[in-house]
């Protein structure tokens, strides 16, 4: 069956009058790659428009001295046929060729070569040198030959030569099985997207999100991504610090997770969307000199004095109308009343009346509610005592003495996403060395506030768990950024973009990203990267101390102040007739004394 299909197309293609060998090679080409447009570079024959203008496909034809730049990326559709026929300058043509389809060089691309001249195989080596991946070529004797040339570059580059027949498949598949090839890439960052250790046996071990999605990318095509520089697991580079070797072309990819730059171009799809925030330290407890004012709020302390008048008030009169002597003050603060309150005995008349009896009964209520009250409220105060209020804002921040590290890059970042950041700028601390930033930060040190991505904080607030108590908190008011786009920076035309873009969106969508970043607490256990030991400060019993006293030192000496005042004043009250005698024979003496 094959060969009498064979026969046929040898038919189609020998036969005068007809498009022969174009008609039946585009229409094959149709079939196989099914693509939405076709670009032709080059002097054609008018017969190869006119079979695309009857499959029917649109067409965009450059000249071949053309020196106009298409950008064929605002195209809705990147399923395009490239057919460049080849004179007697190819060079020129084939850098027409490369200048146009940039990063569309994982295409199709069809040479048709119509000068026999020409070494077939070393203009697909020039295809291959200047990235592009899936070129074939036909020669002028195609028509009887029915040859197509090709390569493979993978794992090294082979030249290929097949004859066409009905189930050839032109154009292959290359990146889906790369056969051990080596692609040089750069590796940073830090934990928990990137996890090295040494095992048991010495060898060198990478874990976290992005240390396994580098050995799922081996698997999954079938190659090895070999890094050109010495990596030093103690000593890993900054994400941001490789980005230099993407650009001068020294390695295809970086997986180190960074945030996109102006212009957008050059970076995979997202890894992830990061959430930056502000981690800050839990609030100290309330001293336990101010517990004896926080029991009473304002409002309950003036209710309370109000109901001692009314009942001090209530019981002079009722006092009074059974004949009993009060004095004016008790009308305001009787001495049974204050007594009471406090839960102190205080002299009753005797067998008092019903509505004597009454009111004493209300102070003696009174005072066993409120004291209760302060009791059980101060008692849980002092075993649990509340923090400070929380640092919910960049104002209160900025009005605080806490500062916020940061590293110097991801501070100059912040400003760069955010003009209106500067204005806190004042908060912020900078922090040059990134192992230093990384150090303070890891450590929980309680005297600095932190820049941090949620992932990060997810990864603390699983290690705070064991503490006795949490050290830092975290609050959405306090996130610069949501939805940040991580990407992995990649060369502009890597043939290597579509592999490392499927993967991503292949291990998010299946949850494997997800569960990646579950088993980084564990992994950085194993690790030896992350500790369990409690650094929180446990509750443990402390004497009373004279400092936790001074509200109350504080208000017996205003209370002592007043009371000799009172006392100085009793005393003038008391001395004022003779005093008042002595200073009349004083000055009477002395006029005297004169005349």
């Amino acid at each position: 069956m094959g060969q009498l299909q064979l026969l046929l197309a040898a038919l189609v293609l020998l036969s005068p009058g007809s498009e022969g060998f174009q008609q039946y090679l585009l229409h094959h080409l149709s079939r196989e790659l099914k693509f939405d447009y076709a670009l032709l570079l080059g002097n054609l024959d008018p017969t190869w428009l006119e079979i695309l203008w009857q499959l029917p496909v649109p067409v965009i034809q450059i000249e071949e001295h053309s020196r106009e730049n298409y950008n064929l990326l605002d195209n809705p559709s990147q399923n395009v046929l490239t057919i460049a026929f080849l004179n007697d300058s190819p060079k020129d043509m084939l850098e027409n060729l490369s200048r146009n389809l940039r990063m569309l060089n994982t295409r199709p691309v069809l040479l048709v070569i119509k000068n026999r001249t020409l070494r077939v195989n070393w203009l697909l080596e020039w295809c291959w040198n200047h990235q592009l991946l899936n070129v074939v070529a036909i020669g002028r004797d195609f028509k009887e030959s029915l040859i197509v040339y090709s390569y493979t570059p993978f794992p090294i580059l082979q030249f290929i030569e097949r004859r066409l027949d009905n189930s050839t498949i032109i154009f292959e598949q290359r990146l889906e099985n790369l056969h051990g090839y080596k692609i040089p890439i750069a590796l940073g960052g830090s934990s928990p997207r990137l996890i090295v250790y040494r095992g048991s046996d010495g060898k060198r071990i990478f874990s976290g999100p992005v240390g396994n999605f580098m050995k799922s990318f081996e698997q999954r095509y079938n190659c090895r991504l070999v890094q050109p520089y010495p990596f030093d697991e103690t000593a890993i580079s900054p994400a941001r610090d490789l980005l230099a070797a993407v650009r001068n072309g020294s390695v295809q990819v970086a997986l180190g997770a960074i945030y996109p730059l102006r212009p957008y171009t050059g970076y995979s799809y997202p890894i992830e969307l990061m959430s930056w925030c502000l981690m800050m330290p839990v609030p100290e407890e309330v001293p336990h000199s101010q517990l004896y004012s926080m029991v009473f709020s304002p409002m309950a302390f003036g209710v309370t004095i109000l109901v001692m008048v009314l009942i001090s008030l209530t019981l002079s009169i009722a006092l009074r109308l059974h004949g009993y002597r009060v004095s004016i003050s008790e009308y305001f603060l009787h001495d049974n009343c204050l007594r009471g309150v406090l839960s102190q005995s205080f002299y009753e008349v005797l067998r008092p009346p019903a509505l004597i009896r009454a009111v004493y009964l209300v102070i003696c209520l009174l005072g066993l509610l409120i004291t209760s009250w302060y009791n059980s409220y101060f008692s849980t105060f002092v075993t649990s005592a509340p923090r400070l209020p929380q640092l919910s804002s960049y104002e209160s921040i900025k009005h605080s003495n806490l500062k916020v590290v940061i590293w110097k890059p991801e501070y100059e970042m912040l400003l760069h996403l955010s003009e209106n950041m500067e204005k806190y700028s004042s908060i912020f601390q900078l922090e040059a060395d990134y192992k230093e930033f990384l150090h303070l930060r890891d450590s929980f040190d309680t005297r600095y506030g932190y820049m941090m991505p949620m992932e990060k904080w997810s990864l603390m607030k699983e290690q705070q768990r064991v503490f006795s108590s949490p050290l830092f908190s975290l609050q959405d008011e306090l996130c610069v950024f949501h939805t940040v786009p991580i990407v992995f920076p990649i060369v502009s035309n890597s043939i290597f973009r579509e592999p490392f873009d499927r993967l991503i969106m292949e291990v998010s969508a299946s949850g494997l990203l997800s569960h990646w970043k579950d088993m980084s607490f564990t992994e950085m256990i194993k690790a030896g990267q992350l500790s369990l030991e409690d650094r929180g400060h446990p509750k443990e019993f402390r004497a009373m101390k004279v400092e936790d006293l001074m509200q109350i030192w504080r208000f017996v000496g205003w209370m002592l102040g007043l009371a000799t005042m009172v006392f100085l004043l009793e005393l003038v009250s008391f001395w004022r007739h003779k005093m008042w005698q002595h200073m009349k024979y004083i000055f009477s003496f002395g006029q005297t004394k004169m005349l």
